[in-house]
């Protein structure tokens, strides 16, 4: 009863801590739209409106997004977004959906760190300065000022550890597969490429565990439930991506170069690549500390500090980078390096946590080591005033003559006045959002040719298309478009919506099949021009096993429900026979 006292107050403090990240939005009622926010922001306008009519379609963008049909929210984080949509309807507002967004970010960052630290066996207090240290960290810091989704995918990133260290720790029983499984399902549900991280990043935790098991088949058996249990969780993001891959997608845009995106140390105040003082003196303790105290380590602070390291000489700018990728052009496609930062302080900033933790332990005095916990708080509440001094930089832009935040060079601004910029973008009508700003994102548009940067194309033929059309959603949830084809005196008309291989097309009441139109090198729907009045009925047919993942994922995931609740019973049931 004490721990859970104990643990409901830091959690607690956690969450306070969290509104002083956002209290810059808060104090000034300010709302932070960056690069990725119009990219986002459709995503959980699509699945909140989706939510609101009933009209569900996984695959097609019925309403975000141009009302295009191009898929987005199948190929990334599906539950998530869902998830997001829900928070959405209830709140109805953009301003209070970012404070919620960027709230559960923090606290999920700072109580998940928090978790990782107790489970290691560290003590209340320093698991505390943890999470407020990993909270303040760059990654997490991005998703508020940029929107930067890898921030996000960031805050969950410490749970993956909590089944890492178990497996080094615990020789009888080093895979609880439940736990392991139900944490990579959640990871998957938010971002994928952090879990690729975190499984990278546990290999070695993995590999040692598997050498120290006394019972070698049972963990090998216990690992292949553990991904069974995994996949079933997150069986209809797997099934969406296996019906795709039949069509060629335009993947996100590989970056010109890595090295301006890498991380480095730095003595002065923290940004989106430099960790800033308070993480610079951490991490070079942790190294120095490793280096010259590595015979003496246990092995699991080994791992944790020597993969720690790793990811960030991996994630920064002391790798010739750009003289890499020259050789090795694929590279690119990682886009920014400062991904792998995430695992960097994760790691780091435990080790760091177990090096406090034997201090404090070998200290004698009361004194001495309350003058440790004190001097360890001021440096955690340090650390929050660099990610508190950006955000309240991006927020300060809300009431300027430039609401919009600067990074936003891909975006093309539709609106330009301050004035009816904050009023669409807090009108109750949550659509006018859009009538603001938007971007020309060809992630995941099919193409039958080489198309690399589909940016210039989608524009021209989706959001910039002259051709006036009506759109509306039927009640079996597909796209309706009308049009008159006396606009124009071409040939060949291209309608602004995308069509993929499994889209179903129906032109004026006929079934069409892949032989009877054309498509673009987006996508688009390429018609004969007719002079008529016509419709178009634009709809998505998976294949029969994508319905069934549903339900193997919803049954998956009651029976693990009512499982762990046995489980819980028959533990109080064994404290009560005590």
């Amino acid at each position: 009863m004490r721990d859970y006292k104990k643990a409901s107050y830091s959690l607690l403090l956690i969450a306070i801590i969290a509104l002083f990240f956002i209290s810059p939005q808060i104090f000034q009622r300010s709302l932070i739209v960056s690069n990725d926010w119009i990219f986002h922001m459709n995503r959980y306008y699509e699945t909140l409106m989706q939510i609101q009519t009933g009209h569900f379609n996984y695959f097609q963008s019925l309403f975000g997004f141009n009302q295009s049909g191009r898929v987005i929210n199948a190929m990334y984080g599906a539950d998530f977004a869902y998830f997001a949509g829900v928070i959405l309807a209830i709140v109805k507002n953009w301003y209070h959906f970012e404070l919620i967004l960027n709230f559960l970010c923090f606290f999920v960052a700072g109580s998940s760190m928090y978790l990782l630290t107790r489970s290691a066996k560290l003590n209340n207090q320093i698991a505390v300065l943890c999470g407020v240290l990993y909270m303040g960290s760059p990654l997490i810091v991005w998703w508020t000022t940029t929107q930067g989704f890898s921030g996000m995918g960031a805050a969950f990133l410490p749970l993956a550890f909590i089944p890492a260290i178990r497996m080094v720790q615990n020789r009888a029983q080093p895979i609880q597969p439940l736990v392991f499984g139900s944490i990579f399902a959640l990871l998957l549900s938010v971002h994928m490429f952090t879990t690729l991280l975190a499984c990278m990043a546990i290999l070695p935790f993995y590999i040692t565990g598997f050498i120290r098991s006394n019972r070698k088949l049972h963990m090998l058996g216990q690992t292949l439930l553990s991904i069974f249990i995994a996949i079933c969780l997150s069986l209809n993001t797997f099934a969406a991506i296996l019906d795709l891959h039949t069509d060629t997608l335009i993947m996100p845009l590989d970056a010109a170069g890595l090295y301006n995106g890498g991380t480095f140390l730095s003595m002065g105040a923290m940004n989106y690549n430099n960790f800033g003082l308070i993480l610079s003196l951490i991490f070079i303790f942790q190294f120095v500390i490793t280096v010259t105290d590595w015979k003496h380590m246990p092995s699991v602070i080994r791992l944790i500090n020597g993969t720690g390291l790793v990811f960030f000489i991996v994630s920064s700018k002391y790798i010739p980078w750009n003289h890499l990728t020259e050789h090795f052009p694929s590279l690119l496609s990682i886009q920014f390096l400062r991904r792998f930062s995430g695992i960097t302080c994760v790691l780091l900033i435990l080790g760091f946590g177990y090096s406090m933790g034997r201090l404090h332990h070998y200290l004698n005095k009361k004194e001495v080591k309350k003058s440790l916990m004190v001097g360890l708080a001021v440096l955690g509440l340090i650390s929050t005033t660099s990610g508190w001094q950006l955000i309240d930089k991006q927020a300060q832009r809300w009431n300027s003559d430039t609401p919009l935040s600067g990074d936003t060079n891909a975006a093309e601004p539709i609106e330009t006045d301050p004035v009816k910029i904050r009023a669409g973008l807090s009108s109750s009508d949550l659509s006018q959002a859009f009538a603001i700003t938007q971007k020309p994102t060809p992630d995941y548009l099919p193409t039958k040719t080489n198309l690399i940067n589909g940016y210039s194309t989608y524009s021209k033929e989706v959001l910039h298309n002259e051709l006036t059309v009506t759109k509306t959603v039927t009640d079996d949830a597909k796209l309706k478009i009308t049009w008159d084809s006396n606009q124009t005196d071409n040939a060949n008309i291209v309608l602004p919506v995308i069509v993929y291989n499994h889209s179903t097309v129906n032109l004026n009441g006929k079934e069409l099949s892949s032989e009877d139109y054309h498509l673009s090198d987006i996508g688009a729907l390429i018609v004969t021009n007719n002079h008529k009045e016509n419709t178009v009925i634009i709809g998505y047919q998976p294949p029969l096993f994508f319905t069934l993942s549903l339900y193997i994922k919803g049954l998956t995931f009651v029976v693990l429900i009512l499982y762990a609740s046995w489980k819980y019973v028959q533990k109080i049931r064994l404290r009560t026979t005590k």
